[in-house]
């Protein structure tokens, strides 16, 4: 996939979404060489630090190029997660949790080694940019997209290979949660906006995460073309009725499970 192909396929499914925001590309960087042109670094050409979700924000609201580093990061968590500090005892001892938002050292301990990551020391930094836009090939596409949204990319994921996703959720780290295991286990997820991210990077109340495989693009517009067509597009007919018109494979499986598939009569 050419990078052309990238900017005109994600667009199509931005569209396609009605999206609130742009999808952004994200990739790892091993080095401050691989840094693409044109990419901001805030403590370099802003004279600041940022959470990682905020930049994601800056990235997918005002079309910012930005590549963070360990130095650029003022929330430690994607620091950690990403793998640019190692994972010291006193964090998987879990006392920034502790007793904030797990009510015993021990649970918070849990969480904290549970947190997905990426081993230390393969990568230094991390670069985001508008998918219409970036001039990188991205690792992961990440996008703030709504439940109705996030049921069609669901539904889209599910439409080329049958395969439902097994998402691990937390409440907190959403950078983390959004780009570690996408590119782990090579799938995409599911994640939830954490608290920073609402407070700090405006998150809506009805927003999820989904974190897309790069790969995996074609298909997914591949697949918005054929549910537009065939009713499973947006926007989503509703309808508020007994015995509604089902599909005809739905009718037969019902049928062959001893259902009683007949509309009742009209009544009065």
């Amino acid at each position: 996939m050419t990078l052309d192909e990238l900017h005109k396929l994600g667009t199509e499914l931005e569209q396609w979404l009605r999206m609130r925001v742009h999808p952004i590309a994200v990739k790892m960087l091993k080095s401050r060489d691989e840094v693409p042109e044109g990419a901001m670094i805030p403590t370099r050409d802003w004279g600041h630090k940022y959470s990682l979700c905020q930049s994601f924000a800056k990235s997918q609201r005002d079309g910012w190029m930005i590549a963070m580093f360990k130095e650029d990061n003022w929330c430690f968590e994607p620091v950690v997660g990403l793998g640019f500090a190692e994972r010291i005892p006193y964090f998987l001892e879990g006392h920034h949790r502790y007793p904030d938002s797990v009510r015993t050292l021990e649970g918070a301990s849990e969480w904290c080694r549970n947190m997905p990551y990426l081993e230390y020391g393969i990568y230094q930094g991390i670069v985001s940019a508008p998918i219409n836009t970036c001039n990188f090939m991205p690792d992961v596409i990440v996008m703030h997209v709504n439940s109705m949204q996030a049921s069609q990319l669901l539904i889209l994921r599910n439409w080329f290979d049958g395969k439902d996703l097994h998402c691990q959720l937390s409440g907190h780290a959403v950078c983390v949660y959004a780009v570690v295991p996408p590119i782990l286990a090579n799938e995409c997820t599911v994640a939830i906006p954490c608290r920073g991210d609402r407070r700090l990077a405006f998150a809506q109340d009805d927003e999820l995460v989904f974190s897309l495989i790069p790969y995996m693009l074609p298909d997914f517009v591949e697949g918005t073309r054929f549910l537009q067509e065939h009713g499973w597009g947006i926007p989503m007919a509703q309808e508020y009725k007994e015995e509604y018109d089902l599909k005809p494979a739905y009718a037969k499986m019902g049928e062959m499970l001893g259902m009683d598939m007949k509309k009742s009569l009209p009544g009065p």
